[in-house]
């Protein structure tokens, strides 16, 4: 695979996991297809993967639209070539006790975060056929294990859902050639962690309950998910990684 052109899609690329991953993969010699919503975060990502000597161009999604999400997959073959690799990171956390969830905060929770992976599975699998190859990664969560510490229900079974996507999907697809995974974070230090970790004091009070000692960092779950797009992977079926510094054994 290394002498053929390699084209990745990295769905919630514009910032935090997502941008890292993208960063990743086109360091590891894919051409990244750099989705978001956020069409200028996703050009400004795109433009610091190229200017490092990467390949990678921004491309367009809403995940919660079948034809947004065919259209990423079309566009991102058109402009790179056939698509190998499928990180599905975009997601959403809609943070309510559960007596406060309206049916549309589930809807959306669920759209997005599950809803939207498969759509996305469902539109590269065609060309990972054809070719004989593919590596799907699916962003599950610690919270696909375990209750979140924070009320949020929904976000917990959205994830849950993902880790048994990535079962079935990989049952279903690993006679094809194609190998779908999974990476579950922990606690990483993203803008939207920061916002809530807003001192000092909380940052380190958060780190302190992690066996490791210290937040995860984007690049920690780059890393294992280049792993798992990577030929080094090709035995390893319906996994998810736990990604979490120890802090799921306690």
């Amino acid at each position: 695979m290394s002498e053929k052109p390699r084209t990745a899609i990295v769905t919630g690329a514009g910032s935090g996991i997502g941008a890292a991953c993208a960063s990743v993969l086109a360091s590891r010699g894919f051409a990244v297809a750099v989705a978001d919503l956020n069409l200028d975060a996703a050009t400004e990502v795109a433009a610091r993967i190229t200017a490092s000597g990467g390949t990678a161009f921004p491309v367009h999604v809403d995940m919660v639209d079948k034809e947004s999400i065919v259209a990423m997959v079309a566009t991102a073959a058109e402009i790179g070539g056939p698509v190998v690799a499928l990180v599905n990171n975009a997601g959403i956390a809609i943070a309510k006790p559960l007596l406060e969830y309206s049916v549309a905060d589930w809807d959306l929770q669920l759209a997005v975060n599950l809803r939207g992976a498969f759509l996305a599975l469902q539109a590269v699998v065609p060309q990972m056929t054809e070719a004989g190859y593919g590596k799907i990664v699916n962003i599950a969560s610690t919270a696909a294990f375990v209750s979140s510490s924070t009320p949020e229900l929904p976000y917990d079974v959205s994830k849950a859902g993902i880790r048994q996507l990535t079962v079935s999907g990989s049952v279903e697809l690993a006679p094809l050639g194609i190998n779908v995974n999974a990476v579950a974070p922990g606690t990483i230090a993203t803008a939207l962690t920061t916002a809530v970790l807003d001192t000092p004091e909380k940052l380190k009070n958060a780190g302190a309950k992690i066996p490791a000692n210290r937040l995860g960092a984007p690049e920690d779950i780059a890393n294992a998910v280049a792993f798992l797009c990577s030929p080094d992977s090709d035995y390893v079926h319906a996994h998810t990684l736990v990604v979490d510094g120890g802090w799921l054994a306690q």
